[in-house]
């Protein structure tokens, strides 16, 4: 860490050395910003509130430094700040907050060790949202309301418990919100709070003293375990279960509160996964009664997701195939003969095996290994009933343990596990009675994003297979085409990978799961799912497409049910022109009218419990989506944070729309940055940044972040132009596509008078970065190019592994975002044609190259290979290599120094600033420790 601090500091005045004043004299009230004024803009974070909205919490969270908790009184805009405070929770009333404060970044950064850090005192805030009053409870580890907001639970932290005489567990704070009288509970392993009402759960340990003198015969005092419910109201305290052979987990209430479950486990156990008992407790029994869940051949799992559904009527949980005996082998030998026993040698072989009929590689086998230790079979348990139902056999199946009443659904990927190498995440759907367990085949092989929805009365299906949009209906097992007559497309138009397109998607039903509500590309449609009608759709928005608007759904009730009683709010977003708004829809009407629209992004962030008030975030370019309030309607709105205030002071920029043609004639369009105080009568050098689509970031915040990407605003300020073009990609030539819409992209801000033609930089990371290496191969328009993480041989790239997920890396090729559509073993050609490193030849652009030596999606060797080509050729290349990062750069002072080479790099080649020394001379190799 304090290297860490040694770094910064250093960048920080490297920077600061290097501040080159811009060519237009900025306005004294406004200043370039620098690195450390981007590391302190901030994010909202975490954000809570109340379910009538009175009160709203979050935490304020910079790039770099310490956050702040701040709590928002919706009435009259009164906002209360808590330093360094974070994971806020709001009381049911919103009469109070609870804000966990962390140490100073200060303190935080000068330990030196990870055990000075874990000393550091964190805190539990109390806030009166009523007067602002705050209350500090130090060494807090975790805090919480009680369901009726009456009481605070502060759990301190295990080494502050000791210290006050909690030898067995942590202490738990009780303090009556009322009176601010407070108790202390010490040995406290674990506790729940009711979602409603005055109920709280703890486990207590206590020492039990022996029949006999313990230390007489070595033997320490048993410790006895307790799971007690305290009721907040009444004070009553009742003992659910005591053991002092268990051990309790998973304190789960249900949403009413008149139910409550948790897990007994032996506290020592010769099997590899400790079996667990569901206990339950009901209102009206003294203590917690076993449940009788047993599975032939499976163990109630300690990883048992213990979910109740919101009606209180089912928990959902989840059983493993039974473990077996702990083995323990001496490999230490007994004897001189025993040093040749194979059987003890081989009992310390490290192995793996490849197999070629594996279903998962091996890679993919360990990167899953420590969640398929937890994956369990999914199982129903109805507790007014005492019965369970289960609902699947195989714990690797995924299911949708929601809310709905009647049914789940559930996906099943193992037949294709072993084609997820070369095409692929699919699965079979299938529908599950949640009375009876009985399941039935929806659909086979569906993309993984093909999730299908469950309607209110759990009765059908809607999902959409081989472009058509069908409707299972679980009572005759009937599959049925619907919405034909709407003449659109439910997937995507614009798909250009070599796969089956994904959805539009589905908006939500009607109450009676008679319709149900699809979007197209553009429109939201209603398809009746029963009645004469059957399979019919109308368009309730009509006039989308005509006007190249999309119209979505912003908010569905429980059970995605679309409440149309009330007009329905719909965001709607322009493609061409990148505006958008909110709407409201009359269902009885059919129409729809503008609420607020313009030149903004609009984001719904949600609604009040009465549904009358709505949160929802504002923002452009220019603007931070702060938190705004306003009535449904959006008449009356108002602003109600102001989270970087600090932006006045600094040069920013305006966004504009380009459009252009691609050298194939497809249209495509981008976002020009122009600082302020832009000069319309001068050229500027451009830095471009892209990806694949980035036009739609004209109204949208710049993230205010050091990292690997360029941050906007901050080379506005330098002087720079920013440009944001799209990219149209055509199978099997990923690379040229590129050059295809760029170069053009480039002629057309040359043509404007906005770019000076020799002076524009490129910046691509990952798979921007693979086609900022390609096309330098294929035009010299480009002045220098910075290149992060790029693939440059396809054909060693093709049957690399992702280190992060350890799966293989064909699929992507043949059916993802490489887009070749072929495997190398078909078709070679375009594997050698789209692969830079073997036209490094006819590179001319400097290049500058970034990779992280454990990046786990790309392969840092196609970095080396790359290099390496350009290094025989002589070509003028440097590649940063960071030690121990991933594919995004985490260390801090990692981020500082990419962005610093990155700008010092562009200043040379664009600006025709001197060139910095590691790009004249390199750095010989440096050890760290």
């Amino acid at each position: 860490m304090k290297q860490l601090t040694t770094y910064i500091a250093l960048f920080v005045l490297m920077f600061s050395m290097l501040q080159i004043p811009a060519a237009n004299a900025q306005s004294p009230e406004i200043r370039p910003l620098e690195l450390t004024d981007i590391m302190q803009f901030r994010e909202i974070t975490q954000r809570q509130q109340s379910e009538n909205f009175a009160t709203i919490a979050f935490s304020a969270n910079p790039d770099y430094g310490d956050r702040e908790g701040i709590t928002v009184r919706v009435a009259d805009g009164e906002t209360f700040s808590v330093p360094r405070g974070h994971a806020p929770k709001v009381s049911q009333d919103g009469a109070f907050v609870v804000f966990m404060q962390e140490p100073p970044l200060l303190e935080r950064e000068q330990a030196s060790s990870r055990e000075e850090r874990a000393k550091l005192v964190s805190n539990a805030v109390l806030v009166n949202v009523s007067t602002g009053e705050q209350r500090t409870f130090s060494h807090a580890d975790s805090a919480a309301f009680s369901g009726d907001g009456n009481f605070l639970l502060v759990l301190h932290e295990k080494e502050f418990s000791k210290e006050n005489d909690s030898t067995e567990g942590q202490i738990l704070t009780l303090v009556n919100l009322s009176s601010n009288e407070q108790q202390q509970i010490h040995n406290v392993s674990a506790y729940a709070v009711a979602d409603e009402g005055s109920r709280v759960v703890w486990v207590e340990h206590t020492k039990q003293e022996p029949a006999n003198d313990s230390s007489e015969n070595g033997e320490s005092a048993p410790v006895e375990a307790a799971v007690v419910m305290f009721n907040t109201a009444n004070s009553q305290r009742s003992i659910l279960d005591r053991s002092s052979n268990h051990k309790y987990s998973k304190l789960t209430f249900a949403p009413n509160a008149e139910t409550f479950a948790f897990l007994a486990g032996e506290k020592e156990s010769s099997l590899t996964e400790t079996p667990q008992t569901l206990m339950l407790w009901q209102q009206g029994r003294a203590s917690a009664r076993p449940a009788d869940v047993k599975r032939d051949g499976m163990i109630l799992s300690e990883h048992s997701p213990m979910r109740f559904s919101d009606d209180s009527q089912r928990l959902f949980i989840g059983h493993r195939p039974a473990p077996e005996e702990k083995q323990e082998i001496d490999l230490k030998p007994k004897s001189a003969e025993d040093l040749y026993n194979l059987d003890r040698l081989l009992g310390d072989r490290r192995l793996q095996v490849w197999h070629g009929d594996d279903g998962m590689i091996l890679t993919h086998q360990r990167e899953s290994y420590r969640q398929m230790q937890r994956a369990t079979a999914a199982a129903v348990f109805y507790p007014q009933a005492g019965n369970f139902v289960v609902l699947s056999n195989e714990p690797r199946e995924t299911q949708s343990l929601n809310d709905h009443p009647y049914a789940v659904l559930a996906w099943d990927s193992q037949p294709y596990l072993r084609e997820i190498t070369w095409n692929g995440f699919h699965h079979d759907l299938y529908w599950i009675d949640l009375a009876t367990g009985e399941r039935k085949l929806v659909a086979e092989k569906l993309r993984s994003w093909q999730r299908g929805s469950l309607s209110p009365n759990g009765r059908y299906v809607v999902f959409v297979e081989n472009s058509e949009l069908k409707l299972f209906d679980s009572e005759n097992g009937s599959h049925t085409v619907i919405g034909a007559n709407a003449n659109v497309s439910w997937v995507d138009e614009e798909n250009d990978r070599p796969m089956e397109p994904s959805t539009y998607g589905i908006a939500g039903w009607s109450t009676d799961s008679s319709q149900v509500w699809v979007y197209d590309r553009f429109d939201i449609w209603q398809v009746a799912v029963t009645g004469a009608n059957q399979g019919h759709a109308e368009n309730l928005t009509v006039t989308g497409r005509a006007n190249n608007m999309q119209y979505r759904v912003a908010d569905t009730d429980d059970h995605n049910v679309i409440n149309t009683e009330l007009s329905v709010l719909i965001r709607g977003y322009n493609e061409q022109l990148k505006t958008s708004g909110m709407f409201a829809f009359d269902y009885a009407t059919k129409s729809l009218n503008e609420l607020i629209y313009g030149e903004k992004t609009y984001s719904l962030m949600g609604l009040s419990e009465d549904k009358q008030q709505v949160l929802f975030t504002e923002q452009d370019f220019r603007q931070f989506p702060d938190l705004w309030v306003a009535d449904r309607g959006f008449s009356e709105r108002r602003r109600l944070t102001d989270v970087n205030p600090q932006k006045s002071e600094f040069v920013w920029g305006n966004a504009e729309l380009v459009e252009w043609e691609s050298t194939r004639g497809e249209p495509l369009q981008g976002v020009l940055l122009k600082p302020d105080n832009y000069d319309p009568k001068r050229t500027y050098p451009v830095m471009v940044y892209f990806y694949e689509k980035f036009s739609q970031r004209l109204y949208q915040w710049n993230q205010m972040k050091v990292n690997h990407r360029p941050n906007f605003p901050y080379f506005l300020g330098q002087d720079y132009v920013v440009f944001l073009p799209d990219v149209h990609f055509r199978l099997g030539a990923p690379g040229p596509s590129a050059t295809e819409s760029l170069v053009p992209a480039m002629e057309k801000i040359i043509a404007m008078g906005v770019a000076d033609p020799d002076a524009i930089g490129l910046h691509g990371h990952s798979w921007s970065g693979y086609q900022a290496a390609f096309l330098v191969a294929e035009t010299d328009i480009f002045a220098a190019v910075v290149s992060g993480a790029p693939v440059s041989n396809m054909t060693s790239a093709y049957s690399g592994i992702r280190w992060g997920s350890g799966l293989a890396r064909q699929f992507q090729y043949e059916t993802g975002q490489s887009r070749i559509g072929e495997s190398m073993y078909e078709n070679l050609d375009p594997y050698i044609k789209n692969s830079p490193v073997f036209f490094a030849d006819k590179i001319n652009t400097p290049m500058l190259i970034q990779f992280g030596d454990k990046d786990e999606a790309v392969p840092w060797e196609q970095g080396i290979e790359y290099y390496l080509a350009l290094r025989r050729l002589d070509k003028p290349v440097v590649m940063l290599h960071y030690e121990g990062e991933p594919h995004h750069l985490q260390r801090f002072a990692n981020k500082i120094d990419y962005t610093v080479k990155m700008l010092e790099f562009f200043d040379h080649y664009l600006k025709g600033e001197p060139a910095p020394s590691w790009w004249v001379e390199g750095l010989e190799y440096q050890h760290y420790e």
